[in-house]
């Protein structure tokens, strides 16, 4: 696969019903940031990219990458998914009656399902970088952990539960986030011929779904 280029485009445009005019723009500048940061470290590899270098690619000053990000590896981690905590409003938006379970497949199938080729490129691209630097790994499970408290925090809410004393949602949403974290691992590996996303995605809610007690063979 070829590296990514810069400018890119916009991988993940910010949804307008619920952001002013300054937040999107905000989300958009963190969206270059973040792509800028990963295509200098696909091609001169992270230990070698400045926050200098990432801002002037991004067309910003480097005091707007510290702003928007810790460091180098926290703005690489974020590349390609700022729309990641936009599930858990997808997730509440689902029929009030409908199963947990089924909501979160379903909300999960519709947000694989639709990643465009420019943000699968960047997922695979950022899990290479992060294979040859494992200094970027905590920042990766970071917003999957951020992903489990969003879901948690819906999920409580759909089904009348309490975080601080009901395991449900605890144990629904790390279910969830886990499911889509392997599912991505295992689909962005060096192999040429990978399974699509949304399979993998549908194959783990059905071991879910089958107790664990053993690989659900198709």
């Amino acid at each position: 696969m070829a590296p990514p280029q810069f400018p890119f485009r916009v991988t993940a445009m910010p949804r307008t019903g619920t952001t002013n005019l300054r937040e999107r723009k905000k989300q958009l500048t963190r969206e270059a940031i973040a792509e800028a940061a990963l295509a200098l470290a696909v091609e001169h590899g992270l230990a070698n990219v400045t926050v200098e270098e990432i801002a002037r690619l991004a067309f910003v000053s480097p005091r707007t990458v510290s702003n928007y990000f810790s460091c180098k590896e926290e703005a690489v981690a974020t590349a390609g998914c700022q729309d990641l905590p936009d599930l858990a409003e997808d997730l509440a938006a689902r029929p009030a009656g409908e199963p947990p379970a089924d909501a979160l497949r379903a909300v999960l199938l519709a947000y694989v399902g639709s990643r465009t080729p420019e943000q699968l490129r960047l997922e695979v691209h950022k899990l290479a970088v992060e294979r040859e630097h494992p200094a970027l790994r905590p920042f990766w499970v970071a917003q999957y952990d951020d992903l489990e408290a969003s879901l948690r925090a819906a999920i409580a809410e759909r089904t009348g539960t309490d975080p601080d004393v009901d395991v449900f949602p605890w144990l629904a949403a790390a279910t969830a986030a886990s499911a889509l974290s392997a599912s991505v691992r295992i689909w962005a590996r060096p192999e040429a011929n990978r399974q699509a996303l949304p399979d993998l995605v549908a194959a783990a809610f059905d071991e879910v779904a089958a107790g664990l007690r053993g690989p659900v063979r198709a």
